[in-house]
């Protein structure tokens, strides 16, 4: 009898003790979902709070870049200006569930967000950065170091294994290179398209001196690749032709642009 009270006794604490980590679990551990479910390409940074309610700053991380400690101070990538913050339900994780709410800014409706942490689920948005130092984000950026203000627009999302299924699009406006005086260089629309398998990438320009246009695909095996070409028109031509040989090949009065294969 004393034997079987003994072992109540120590599944008793054992429950009571796996309860209090759940309920002081830290908000670090959200960072380790979404560095499984998207490949380490999407983080968490700045952490503070509980995994069921809690605030940090979105990082997307250079591709390549070993995290290999999430609850570091400092993340290699573009970070999100803005805090975000979100909810997430306990029940449903119970069972290896997510189920959650993210605000991504003030005065915006909450994402939700659900699925598991090898696949998400991620309901219609949109995301407004102020000004983004692209560079940040790695190879090809940090060449012509560009700047720009972006929005971000989304359909309903699947993020699996850090593969895209679903539609978005970035507006880049008032675009701007560390690498030429011509400011702004204009204005560019990149329309995404997941299969699941591979994510298919469209450039265009809406407005500028310098016209951008081309298409792309990207995949967890090849990575990036991308063919399109750029011109300078309008007054500011000659002031861009240094910009444009950083950028690619020159063939006729176009320039050739293309990453990977």
């Amino acid at each position: 009898m004393r034997g079987l009270q003994l072992v109540a006794m120590i599944v008793v604490m054992l429950l009571s003790a796996l309860g209090s980590a759940l309920v002081f679990a830290p908000a670090s551990f959200i960072d380790l979902a979404l560095n499984q479910a998207t490949l380490g390409r999407v983080r968490l940074a700045d952490t503070q709070g509980s995994i069921w309610q809690g605030s940090g700053r979105l990082v997307l991380a250079q591709a390549g870049d070993p995290q290999d400690d999430p609850a570091g101070p400092v993340l290699g990538g573009m970070a999100v200006p803005s805090r975000i913050g979100w909810e997430l339900r306990v029940l449903p994780l119970m069972i290896g569930l997510v189920d959650a709410s993210v605000t991504l800014s003030e005065g915006r409706p909450a994402v939700r967000i659900s699925g598991n942490p090898t696949e998400l689920r991620v309901g219609a948005g949109s995301l407004d950065l102020p000004s983004a130092q692209l560079s940040r984000l790695g190879s090809p950026w940090n060449t012509i170091r560009p700047s720009a203000a972006l929005s971000m627009r989304w359909d309903s999302l699947i993020i699996r294994e850090g593969v895209l299924d679903g539609r978005a699009s970035i507006e880049l406006r008032d675009t701007a290179s560390a690498m030429t005086p011509v400011r702004p260089l204009g204005t560019y629309k990149i329309d995404v398209l997941g299969t699941g398998r591979d994510v298919s990438l469209s450039l265009s320009t809406l407005s500028g001196p310098l016209k951008l246009q081309g298409r792309g695909s990207w995949n967890v095996r090849g990575g990036l690749s991308f063919n399109g070409e750029a011109q300078a028109e309008g007054p500011q031509q000659l002031a861009l032709q240094s910009l444009l040989s950083l950028v690619g090949q020159r063939s006729g009065d176009k320039t050739v642009l293309r990453i990977g294969g």
